[in-house]
């Protein structure tokens, strides 16, 4: 038989949460966490066989790999964050955030300026990963195209993760 007191224990535990602003993260917090730990892993094994299939260039997949790794750290943990901020928006990760005021502006900027610093980060261990240094277009082709491929799939993914529950500004 409930008392009382238990009546209102259940209520009060699923309140104590919010008062707190006591969350696990956001879902784009999360699947960032995701992204940096295994997709980077997919997304550069996939890039070097893209490059060595579609565009027969012999590679080091480990150094594609681990330029993914760097550039993403970098492009979302610092850079994003912080073009984000300078455009007056300083919830990148949507922490605190409540639905319907996370700001597609600042998370666009971010991603932009993520974008830009990757291709900068990447190419060095794009150049180096070559078995056979190439020239001029032959060299600079392949590395954007991969490197759009992915960076839009990445985008479409974390704005579908945003996109319903915030707003244009």
């Amino acid at each position: 038989m409930k008392t009382n007191n238990q009546n209102y224990l259940l209520p009060l535990l699923l309140l104590v949460p919010n008062f707190l602003l006591a969350n696990a993260g956001s879902p784009m917090l999360w699947f960032s966490f995701l992204h940096l730990i295994w997709i980077n892993f997919v997304i550069g094994t996939f890039e070097s066989k893209f490059l060595l299939d579609k565009f027969n260039i012999q590679n080091r997949k480990w150094l594609i790999i681990a330029a993914n790794y760097i550039s993403m750290f970098a492009g979302y943990y610092y850079i994003a964050p912080y073009f984000s901020l300078l455009n007056g928006y300083n919830d990148f990760w949507g922490m605190k955030s409540r639905v319907g005021e996370y700001e597609l502006g600042g998370f666009f900027i971010g991603f932009l300026c993520s974008f830009t610093a990757t291709l900068i980060i990447e190419f060095p261990f794009y150049w180096f990963s070559l078995k056979a240094k190439l020239k001029g277009w032959e060299l600079l082709r392949p590395f954007l195209a991969v490197n759009l491929l992915t960076n839009i799939l990445m985008l479409l993914i974390y704005f579908a993760i945003v996109a319903f529950t915030a707003k244009w500004n």
